[in-house]
């Protein structure tokens, strides 16, 4: 299995950007995959602190099969949790097959399995472990 290894590049504070931008509510509304990048980064930035708390890292995942996962935290005994990072709760579903692929791939890799999976969404949900394994919080649970 091959793994890309271009950097991802996150913004230390979304909120720069989106006033660089001279965005509004309505104008990010309207225009969802801006605000998603943003709220990539906004999450990011969060997990990058928490992790390093902790002494792990946070890296992206990308395959030459298109296989992605936004984060993966990773800490130095190996043990590692992939990231999937959504706007709204309507994209959960999509996020855990997401993150159960990358489980599946791995494994047949010889990889270990993940400690956790974590789907982390924006607005419109409630944290939450679903039956397939996959933890879903919203970004105002991280850290609590």
């Amino acid at each position: 299995m091959k793994i890309r290894s271009s950097a991802k590049r996150h913004l230390a504070d979304p909120s720069l950007a989106a006033a660089a931008l001279g965005a509004s509510v309505s104008s990010l509304e309207d225009d969802p995959k801006t605000l998603g990048f943003l709220f990539e980064s906004l999450v990011a930035h969060d997990l990058i602190f928490y992790a390093q708390a902790i002494g792990a890292s946070v890296r992206h995942y990308h395959d030459q099969s298109d296989l992605e996962a936004d984060l993966i935290i990773e800490r130095s005994d190996g043990a590692w949790i992939p990231v999937e990072v959504k706007l709204g709760a309507s994209q959960e579903e999509a996020a855990a097959r997401n993150l159960l692929a990358l489980k599946a791939k791995m494994k047949r890799a010889g990889y270990r399995e993940p400690s956790a999976m974590l789907a982390v969404v924006g607005v419109g949900g409630i944290a939450h472990l679903r039956e397939d394994g996959v933890q879903v919080a919203t970004v105002d649970t991280l850290g609590v």
